[in-house]
């Protein structure tokens, strides 16, 4: 079991301890801590609570929410020092600058967490297990959907998107008609859009919207997960 735990300094992340502990087999949800973003925009050094170093020293997965940059470096930097086998995930670097430093502590840096999958994550899997563990359950959503009679009689969710949108979208299309391939699959996917989907919104410095993206990146899983009876 790869334990998880997710560090945030602001409104993002509060939807995962319930996602992980209702979907994960391979995964357990450890502890969620809400740090405080420092006053200014550039400090030498911040100190995290006692708490939060003994959870970073015992999971397997960090991942961060964090979007005071400097809250991100050291968070990285931390968990290098305290706990070699940590496998760490950042939702919420600003841009290629922050995001090249950031790898140099292995950080997987995706451009939103439903686009996480095997590739972006790369060698780090052989490196870090764990993080092959966390990619069976979540990432870029995986479904099965079965359709007979021109309807769809089940969905099953092999992988997720960490947020739980996937499981919404899943719910939501039971029963759902089915004509045709490509304009089944966009009405699917344009279902996350009654969720309160954050891509897009929890990146700084980027004007660019991920919302679009992450539907495509929905509609392409409807697609290669088609089963029709």
């Amino acid at each position: 079991m790869a334990e998880i735990l997710v560090i945030t300094d602001g409104a993002y992340g509060h939807r995962i301890e319930g996602i992980v502990n209702s979907f994960g087999k391979k995964n357990t949800f450890l502890k969620m801590h809400k740090i405080d973003k420092p006053l200014n925009m550039i400090v030498d050094e911040i100190e995290f609570p006692k708490e939060v170093l003994e959870n970073i020293n015992k999971a397997d997965i960090m991942l961060l929410y964090t979007q005071h940059p400097d809250n991100t470096y050291y968070l990285c930097e931390t968990a290098k020092q305290l706990n070699e086998n940590i496998a760490i995930i950042v939702a919420t670097w600003g841009g290629e600058g922050e995001k090249n430093e950031l790898k140099s502590f292995d950080a997987v840096c995706p451009d939103e967490m439903c686009m996480l999958d095997e590739d972006e994550a790369g060698d780090l899997m052989n490196k870090y297990p764990k993080l092959r563990e966390f990619l069976d359950e979540f990432g870029s959503p995986k479904v099965k959907v079965t359709i007979k009679n021109n309807s769809v009689e089940s969905v099953e969710v092999l992988r997720t998107s960490i947020c739980g949108s996937t499981i919404f979208m899943a719910d939501l299309m039971k029963n759902m008609e089915f004509s045709e391939i490509e304009g089944f699959s966009k009405q699917c996917a344009m279902l996350i859009q009654r969720y309160p989907c954050v891509a897009g919104k929890i990146k700084l410095f980027r004007g660019d919207c991920k919302k679009q993206e992450a539907m495509n990146v929905h509609k392409n899983a409807i697609i290669n997960g088609l089963n029709k009876l």
